[in-house]
């Protein structure tokens, strides 16, 4: 392993020899060659240590003082017969004592910044090691020495100082020499501002050399010193400074002015996920004091916290750890400080779930004080079908919340709705929902005839689309009565439209407070009561003999059961998938079962016994599968049920499978694209 000798192994007058050897250094002085010789460090390397890599950056040059180094170049070769490529190293020159790595006879031997090859010791190697930052100082110094590879030394110094700086750490190469040329070198004395609280923000800045301490209020907040970025948040958030920046010291900045680095965030993933960590780590999040603490013992006994912010209607699950988190969200403490409190407490260190849990308690209002950026930024760049499928959802998706409604929901229940709950009145409902669906499949044989010798049925479709309104209607207010009747809030209602049909929305969010049967029957009551409505439909339909009041109310009978069935779709967050998370006591079930999916159902496949471990995500996708075979089947009856009353000659069996197929094909797709926009 390489080593650093002292500088004392290597006497300066030898050290002035090999420098003025090299023609780029012949013309120094004998001052000069010994500045220059004192600035560098004597490292030795063993036998087959690289010494340098091929494609880094050049970050430092170095004489070679004894021993011998391999100089070798990548290459790759495909072999004809299996097509396959391989990667092997071609030697292309052997250095001895008195050469040069990373410098020619005019100076630096990469035009690009990065090496272009590796050099890896052969015997026991001793060189002399200078680092970029040295060297430009030196010719910095010395104006006359080399003009060229003073300003070739100041473009590799820029690459490598914007390399170590977290936010850009993962640029490639051509993006870094790309962001070099963009920025701007800005110096200021100690004691200067370098902007103000409240300042309108146009520019962040890297550190060069120097510090720079961060105040508000006239209580510094942190001490930054080299390669820190900071400035940013501005910049991303199109918000005031938060905080004032002066020099501690004299310091020299790298200023990026906005328009770059909004490029950067738009093109590149990494440099936006960086950015927004950076943002949420140097906040100092402090509780919401509005907040109402719950505490639950869940269903495996451990003790669990929910807040509940009583001005927005959001709640939020906290596990024990996250309960220590939130209460070190004092207004004091940053997301480095709470991390490192977490990993003593709990030996957990999770730095980015830290940053996740108080992003997401800060877009949700239970906690002030975090810089949080656009949510376009979170998405970056996606794949073109995620951005059209994207758009297809959101032209196809529309809400509008109506205020809260608990009150009036109250009152309805304590006169009237209450009765339904009683024994009597859960008899009656279970009588409308099981008479109802024998009642439909009675009647279906005789409508559909009905629908053959009728004229003008094809107006019962078109008059069918607003009057499902109160279908979805019904279905929300079965939620609403049903967390009534369990004792909780119901905040807000709403309606909508969703793909091709009317939908509406019940805020039930307050059952979080409850046990996990009680929220089980609530999520079920809206499903439930869509069969008592298409029940109700169903009997009347013997209870009347107008024909074509009959067929209307076959028809709304059969959407109704439809928006049921659809309901219990594991695929979007709706009813059945609550149920199914609740029943299976799984948290973001969805989001862990396609982890599990990617990434362990390979190797369960190889070990079954790795099924046991994973009951709940194994759950989930076998009811998605059974799910999805009763959506094709139902589609397919449907199908059959309107060209029937259409009068149409069925399909040959292609033709028919084909509708189900895109519909099963579209639901995974959006799916995906939800999934992906979410992660």
């Amino acid at each position: 392993m390489s080593k650093r000798l002292d500088n004392s192994a290597v006497p300066i007058e030898k050290r002035q020899d090999l420098i003025t050897a090299l023609p780029c250094f012949a013309m120094l002085s004998k001052d000069e060659s010994r500045e220059l010789a004192n600035l560098m460090t004597v490292t030795e390397y063993l036998p087959k240590e690289v010494i340098v890599t091929e494609e880094a950056i050049v970050d430092s040059v170095f004489i070679i003082v004894s021993g011998q180094a391999e100089v070798t170049k990548q290459a790759s070769q495909k072999n004809k017969i299996t097509r396959r490529v391989k990667i092997s190293q071609v030697p292309v020159a052997l250095l001895e004592a008195g050469e040069a790595i990373g410098l020619n006879d005019t100076g630096f031997f990469s035009e690009t910044g990065k090496r272009t090859a590796t050099v890896t010791a052969v015997s026991e190697t001793r060189v002399l090691s200078l680092a970029i930052k040295e060297l430009h100082e030196f010719l910095q110094a010395h104006p006359n020495l080399q003009p060229a590879m003073f300003a070739a030394s100041y473009e590799m110094l820029k690459i490598t100082l914007i390399k170590k700086s977290l936010a850009f750490n993962k640029l490639s190469h051509e993006r870094l020499k790309w962001l070099a040329n963009k920025v701007e070198e800005v110096s200021y004395s100690k004691g200067a501002v370098i902007f103000n609280q409240g300042d309108a923000g146009d520019r962040c800045y890297l550190i060069r050399s120097g510090q720079v301490e961060i105040v508000s209020n006239d209580h510094q907040l942190a001490v930054l010193k080299t390669p820190t970025l900071f400035g940013e948040a501005t910049l991303v958030t199109r918000s005031p400074r938060n905080a004032t920046a002066r020099a501690l010291e004299d310091c020299q900045l790298l200023m990026l002015r906005f328009e770059y680095l909004s490029e950067l965030l738009e093109s590149e993933n990494n440099v936006a996920e960086m950015v927004m960590t950076l943002m949420v780590d140097r906040s100092r999040p402090l509780q919401n004091p509005k907040i109402e603490i719950h505490e639950q013992n869940a269903e495996d006994g451990q003790e669990i916290v929910i807040l509940k912010n009583p001005e927005t209607g959001n709640y939020f699950k906290l596990s024990q750890e996250g309960w220590f988190i939130w209460e070190k969200m004092d207004g004091k403490h940053t997301l480095h400080e709470i991390t490192l409190a977490l990993a003593e407490k709990f030996g957990l260190f999770a730095p980015d779930v830290v940053a996740a849990l108080i992003s997401k308690l800060a877009r949700s209002g239970f906690v002030e004080q975090v810089e949080l950026g656009s949510s376009n930024i979170a998405i970056a760049k996606q794949p073109a079908w995620v951005r059209w499928m994207t758009k297809i959802r959101g032209i196809l998706e529309a809400r509008v919340t109506i205020g809260d409604t608990d009150k009036f929901l109250t009152k309805f229940y304590n006169k009237f709705a209450y009765l339904l709950f009683t024994k009597l009145g859960k008899l009656l409902l279970a009588f409308l929902a099981v008479g109802g669906i024998v009642a439909f499949f009675l009647s279906t044989s005789d409508v559909i005839d009905s629908f053959k010798t009728l004229p003008n049925t094809w107006l019962l479709l078109i008059i069918l689309f607003p009057v499902t309104t109160f279908s979805v209607a019904f279905h929300e207010m079965g939620h609403a009565l049903a967390t009534k009747a369990f004792g909780h809030e119901v905040h807000y209602m709403g309606i909508g439209w969703y793909w091709l049909g009317p939908i509406a929305f019940t805020d039930t969010s307050d059952m979080w407070l409850s046990t996990r049967w009680p929220r089980v029957m609530v999520n079920l009551a809206g499903a439930y009561t869509d069969v008592m409505t298409a029940g109700v439909a169903a009997i009347v339909i013997f209870l009347i003999s107008n024909p074509y009041l009959q067929a209307f109310l076959w028809l709304f009978a059969l959407f109704t059961y439809i928006n049921a069935f659809r309901m219990m779709s594991p695929l979007q967050e709706w009813d059945g998938y609550y149920v199914l998370m609740d029943l299976l006591d799984r948290p973001r079930l969805r989001q862990s079962a396609v982890l599990w999916l990617i990434k362990d159902f390979p190797k369960a496949i190889k070990n079954p016994k790795l099924f046991k471990k994973h009951i709940p995500e194994v759950c989930y996708w076998v009811y998605c599968i059974i799910f999805l075979v009763l959506v094709s089947l139902m589609t397919l009856m449907v199908q059959g049920f309107l060209f029937k009353i259409l009068g149409l000659h069925s399909p040959n069996m292609i033709v028919s499978l084909s509708i189900p197929f895109l519909v099963v094909a579209m639901s995974c797709l959006g799916i995906m694209a939800e999934l992906r926009n979410k992660d």
